[in-house]
C-alpha cells in the first residue's frame, strides 16, 4: 500500500470549484470511480488545511473511501495505490489528467469523459504496464 500527497498546481482548481475531476484518457481510468473532495471546514472549522493530528487524518481517509484520489480544498490531493509504483503513476497522471480537462473545458462546447466501466477497463490494463513509465521516471529522478 502506497500514499502520495501532492500539491498538483493542475488539480488545485478542482479542489476548489464545483467542477468535478472526471477521466479524459485511459492512463486516467482510476478517476472514472469518482474523485471527492475534502473540505476541512466541515471538520476543523477555519484552520491552516493541514492534516495535523489523527481525527483530521481519519476524515480524510473517510473521504477517500475506496477511490483512488481525494482532493484537498484549498490544499492539494491524496493519491493512493496497491504499490508506489502505481500510486506514483496515478498521481502524475492525476496531475495530466486535470490539465487536458482545463484545456478541454476552455475550448468550449461538451467534453465527453470516459465512463465509469471504461475507467476501470483501462486501469486494469495500466495497473499491468505501469512498470515501463516507472522505470523511465527513475532514470530521471536518478539523473544529476
Amino acid at each position: 500500500m502506497a500514499v502520495i500527497h501532492t500539491h498538483s498546481q493542475g488539480v488545485i482548481p478542482f479542489a476548489n470549484s464545483t467542477v468535478p475531476l472526471r477521466p479524459m484518457f485511459h492512463v486516467a481510468g482510476f478517476l472514472a470511480a469518482g474523485v471527492p473532495v475534502f473540505e476541512i471546514r466541515q471538520h476543523a472549522g477555519m484552520s491552516n488545511l493541514l492534516i495535523a493530528d489523527a481525527t483530521l487524518g481519519k476524515a480524510l481517509a473517510a473521504t477517500l473511501g475506496d477511490k483512488s484520489v481525494v482532493l484537498m480544498r484549498g490544499h492539494g490531493d491524496v493519491v493512493v495505490g496497491p504499490n508506489l509504483q502505481v500510486a506514483v503513476y496515478r498521481a502524475i497522471y492525476t496531475d495530466v489528467n486535470a490539465r487536458l480537462q482545463a484545456q478541454a473545458i476552455a475550448l468550449g462546447g461538451q467534453v465527453t469523459y470516459l465512463e465509469k466501466e471504461e475507467g476501470e477497463k483501462a486501469d486494469q490494463v495500466q495497473q499491468q504496464v505501469v512498470m515501463r513509465p516507472w522505470e523511465l521516471w527513475k532514470q530521471k529522478a536518478m539523473r544529476p
